[in-house]
């Protein structure tokens, strides 16, 4: 599964889109030239990364990046800006990119942005999980995972800082969309906190958002001021 990245551009920018660039590193786009489309999308597809391109947009990006921080997305933004144009700071922007770069420098900029995603190996800061062999470790700890717990904490891997419904989990871990009793994925999150949090009942890594579902925190971010008990 290739990383996601929602692309927010003006319908002007036209051949001057960084979209071909991005499809053919073999990154996933979906594009979006309003706010309105941006805020849908970012709900339907659960990007990785977002990219707004400041060239042509109808709409302020450092207002959109507000918002989008301020109804709890946490997901990486990467801004392009003109060369004229004054860096807004505090506003959720990741990364700013000044024109004019090069393909290889937006490139390495979302690389530094996305988690280390290997044949295998899945690495968000300490946390390494290897796919095949179900394991996951932090530090010089290991533990064993079950088929489910493995493919439960890839999920949340590759979807760092952003909520994810239960039912979202129920059809990426079990295939089925059948929310009436979410005992089964409780039971796997509380094995995945036993296996990667320093203490179980204050999860850091792995918190619950009351009435939606569940955040993992990238460990680089994770602070010990909104810890919510299972």
């Amino acid at each position: 599964m290739s990383p996601h990245i929602l692309l927010v551009e003006g319908r002007k920018t036209g051949r001057r889109s960084w979209a071909p660039t991005l499809v053919e590193k073999g990154y996933g786009v979906t594009k979006a030239h309003t706010r309105r489309e941006a805020f849908l999308l970012l709900e339907q597809t659960l990007p990785d990364l977002v990219i707004v391109d400041g060239r042509h947009l109808r709409f302020d990006p450092y207002r959109f990046s507000r918002s989008l921080r301020a109804d709890g997305y946490q997901v990486p933004v990467l801004l392009i800006v003109p060369t004229d144009w004054e860096v807004e700071r505090g506003s959720g922007v990741n990364v700013h990119l000044r024109e004019p770069f090069t393909a290889r420098k937006l490139l390495n900029r979302i690389g530094r942005l996305l988690p280390t995603i290997g044949e295998n190996v899945l690495r968000v800061g300490d946390l390494v999980l290897d796919v095949q062999q179900r394991t996951v470790s932090r530090g010089m700890v290991n533990h064993r995972l079950t088929p489910k717990q493995a493919r439960l904490l890839e999920v949340f891997m590759r979807h760092p800082g952003q909520v994810l419904t239960r039912r979202f989990l129920m059809e990426q871990v079990w295939e089925t969309d059948f929310v009436g009793d979410t005992r089964t994925l409780e039971v796997h999150i509380h094995w995945l906190r036993k296996a990667i949090e320093d203490d179980p009942s204050h999860p850091v890594f792995l918190t619950t958002v009351r009435r939606v579902g569940y955040r993992f925190t990238v460990p680089s971010e994770a602070t010990t001021g909104k810890k919510e008990k299972e």
